[in-house]
């Protein structure tokens, strides 16, 4: 007999563990990595940034935009990591937020919750409006018109948006998954197809010394991370994968090399044909794809807004069990899910952005305040996190040199990084500046006057999921819920 059945055969229950986490209700240790990694790469939607922003970036920064790339990529990667060191610790549905918390107490717990709150609902609304214009675009053949087509568009999806949340975890995931792995197919093969019509002409990729310049590098690496925003969502799936100490820290890595790669091949494509001077735009010299580039966009971006949705409901969730938001964010439906909550907050994301379409707005006007609020938002986020990790670590004596160095390096980037965008967006866009500062003020507020007089609330802040007896050997029963 093996040790492990003898194990079995000798089990008996856990008398010292409780027999429900923070968490109860969830469907608990049914995901896999693969549905960490579906839900961190949908929320960065690949496929359609690869299309939309190489061009834009090209724009800003010229020869100096690939170089911008890879340098975001390694900035990431190394947030990735410093997220790593949390969730091979911490199992929480807060990610981010509850990370800071446990790192830098409550307070800055709050004011990272609610820039990353900010964050995911100013992506879902901008990608949920951008994939419902290019949609009415395709339908009604006039990409400026069709608001009322975009709004039911807009209607159709969040619907669907708030029923697959509430069916169940696994089946929100492998839609993503499926949605986004043929976008990204498909883009590829026209990127190789693009490269081949240059020549695989790589000469724009080099930079030129002579345009070199911090603050347009460091412009570009602000407008860049855009694109990757969201690969930490993938966190909040903790308290429901298996082994989340293994699965959440491996798929948000393979999610952020894999969307890295991805949007590195397509960058280059669509630099080699923005270089080559195609006054048309920058996919037009690969023949008749205009409708295709608008179908991938589209479907890309809508998935993003389903997976930051998504990710939202999970954080409305751990802090409603933890007291700071209303209690039906934390109520769980019959399938372990966080139901009411998904519904309320794809209400919100759709509200939003038909508004301003049907009062005579338009995608622009929505994203003088959605662009900023994304961009700043996870910067925000991302920065506290990284100033998180050594004193969390250096708590629990488990702090080495190289996670000191890596966290410190990297909350140092973001920092410089956050105020360059600051500075920028307040010459560029003032009013969407104020305009997000003032939410982030607001939630942050609230958020911290809910601590203080909230009947023990800042004593639940912060919660993580925990083994509970059903989770051992002798366990069983209701409590693996």
């Amino acid at each position: 007999m093996s040790a492990l059945a003898d194990a079995i055969r000798r089990g008996r229950p856990r008398l010292d563990l409780t027999r429900e986490s923070p968490f109860a209700g969830l469907h608990r240790r049914h995901a896999s990595v693969m549905d960490v990694v579906a839900q961190s790469i949908a929320a960065t939607a690949p496929a359609g940034v690869m299309l939309v922003h190489p061009g834009a970036l090209f724009g800003r920064s010229g020869s100096l935009a690939f170089t911008e790339l890879l340098l975001t990529v390694g900035l990431v990667v190394a947030v990735a990591l410093v997220v790593g060191m949390f969730s091979r610790r911490i199992s929480s549905a807060g990610s981010l937020y509850t990370f800071t918390t446990r790192g830098l107490g409550p307070w800055a717990g709050i004011v990272g919750g609610a820039a990353l709150a900010v964050g995911y609902l100013a992506i879902a609304m901008s990608t949920l409006s951008s994939g419902a214009m290019r949609i009415a675009g395709l339908v009604t053949s006039e990409p400026r018109s069709g608001s009322g087509v975009a709004v039911a568009v807009m209607a159709v999806t969040s619907v669907v948006t708030a029923g697959v949340i509430a069916r169940g975890l696994r089946m929100s995931t492998r839609i993503l998954l499926v949605l986004e792995t043929i976008a990204v197919a498909a883009v590829l093969a026209i990127a190789f197809a693009a490269l081949s019509s240059t020549g695989w002409d790589l000469a724009p990729l080099v930079p030129q010394p002579t345009e070199f310049s911090p603050d347009i590098v460091m412009l570009g690496v602000a407008f860049a991370i855009i694109g990757f925003v969201g690969f930490e969502s993938g966190a909040a799936l903790g308290p429901e994968t298996r082994r989340p100490f293994a699965s959440v820290p491996r798929g948000i890595l393979v999610s952020v090399l894999a969307t890295g790669a991805v949007v590195l091949v397509g960058t280059a494509a669509q630099l080699a044909l923005v270089a080559a001077g195609d006054p048309a735009g920058p996919w037009a010299s690969v023949a008749g794809i205009g409708w295709i580039v608008d179908l991938i966009v589209a479907t890309s971006f809508l998935a993003c807004s389903l997976a930051m949705t998504n990710a939202a409901t999970r954080l409305a969730f751990a802090l409603s069990r933890e007291g700071v938001i209303p209690d039906v964010f934390g109520r769980v439906s019959p399938r372990g899910v966080p139901a009411a909550g998904a519904i309320l907050i794809a209400f919100a994301v759709f509200a939003v952005p038909a508004a301003v379409l049907l009062l005579g707005g338009s995608r622009d006007d929505l994203r003088v305040v959605t662009s900023p609020a994304g961009m700043i938002g996870f910067l925000v986020a991302y920065a506290l996190v990284c100033v998180a990790a050594p004193v969390f670590l250096a708590r629990i004596g488990e702090l080495t040199i190289g996670a000191a160095v890596l966290s410190g390096v990297a909350g140092a980037i973001l920092l410089a990084v956050l105020g360059t965008a600051v500075v920028s967006t307040s010459d560029t866009n003032p009013v969407g500046l104020v305009a997000v500062l003032g939410i982030l003020g607001l939630v942050s507020a609230a958020g911290m006057v809910r601590l203080r007089r909230g009947l023990g609330v800042i004593e639940r802040v912060g919660l993580h999921d925990w083994a509970v007896a059903a989770d051992t050997i002798g366990g069983g029963g209701e409590g693996s819920r």
